[in-house]
């Protein structure tokens, strides 16, 4: 018999829905798309894709944990991601504890997970201050400060995507503008370059269109301001940046290191602050969902 927490991975697209092992091994993975006309057809969905997971043969299932794009309120166990709109302070934490009948759920933010899984198992390790930072349709972030996981007092510490860094700038999701995600996300460079995906800007970047290239400069340009304020406000020694855009890490990678060390140059602090890839690939999120699932210690009833 394995042990296994419920793990539930909350991006803007789509839904992941796994059994994770104290280990940090994925036993199961199945995804949905959030990107449906009702509330009710969404939560059909995952109902659906959590009984499935969980009667499962062989596993011992501990606890559950949510990852979820934010803004979250950990207390309330509630949601309100900013490209979910079906999910609009939406009780998730209730939600699966109905649908799934484990009790001990615990919520944090979709980045926050990622921070959580990089930091005990993958390129977070042995850092002290540390923010994972998720590119995709939206940016997130998750800090562990002084070696212990922070998430702050409504589980939105590190919320990264929605630093302003551009006073009037364009406006972003949630309504505010000028946040690193309205310019740095993998949707808005793509919209900045004229496709759907950011896939499409890597595939013509590669083969040197200048717009395309542009484009990654300008999204890495303010996504590596984002990170020096970060830096300056937190003290960090280590950011692990994850998420869909890193898929393409070929063409993002060295152009957000460029741009990253630039901004660093300017900030005299003692040492040096390590830029790291996510070394638990696409799964990183899910995996720390599910580790934060097993620190609640009590099995399913």
């Amino acid at each position: 018999m394995k042990d296994a927490s419920l793990a539930i991975d909350v991006g803007a697209t789509k839904v992941s829905v796994g059994l994770v092992a104290r280990d940090g091994e994925v036993i199961v993975k199945k995804e949905i798309s959030s990107k449906v006309s009702s509330q009710d057809e969404l939560n059909d969905s995952l109902a659906a894709v959590i009984a499935e997971i969980c009667h499962r043969d062989g596993v011992n299932i501990f606890g559950a944990g949510i990852g979820s794009a934010g803004p979250i309120d950990n207390v309330a166990g509630t949601i309100n991601p900013v490209n979910i709109s079906h999910w609009q302070d939406f009780s998730l934490v209730d939600f699966v504890r109905s649908v799934s009948g484990i009790q001990f759920v615990r919520i944090i933010g979709d980045a926050s997970a990622l921070a959580y899984a990089e930091f005990m198992l993958g390129a977070g390790r042995g850092a002290t201050n540390l923010l994972g930072v998720v590119v995709s349709t939206g940016i997130g972030g998750g800090a562990v400060l002084n070696g212990k996981f922070h998430i702050g007092r409504t589980g939105n510490a590190g919320f990264i995507g929605h630093i302003v860094v551009a006073q009037g700038g364009d406006l972003c999701e949630c309504g505010q503008r000028g946040c690193v995600e309205a310019y740095a996300s993998g949707t808005n460079m793509a919209k900045d370059f004229g496709v759907d995906g950011f896939e499409e800007v890597a595939e013509a970047a590669r083969i040197g269109n200048l717009r395309a290239i542009a484009s990654v400069e300008k999204g890495a340009a303010f996504m590596a301001l984002g990170l020096l304020n970060a830096v300056a406000l937190m003290d960090l020694d280590t950011i692990v940046v994850g998420g869909g855009v890193m898929s393409a890490d070929d063409v993002y990678w060295p152009i957000l290191q460029k741009h990253f060390e630039k901004e660093m140059s300017a900030l005299n602090f003692p040492g040096t602050v390590a830029l790291k890839k996510a070394t638990l690939g696409k799964d990183s999120g899910l995996v720390g969902a599910g580790l934060v699932g097993f620190t609640q210690g009590r099995e399913r009833g």
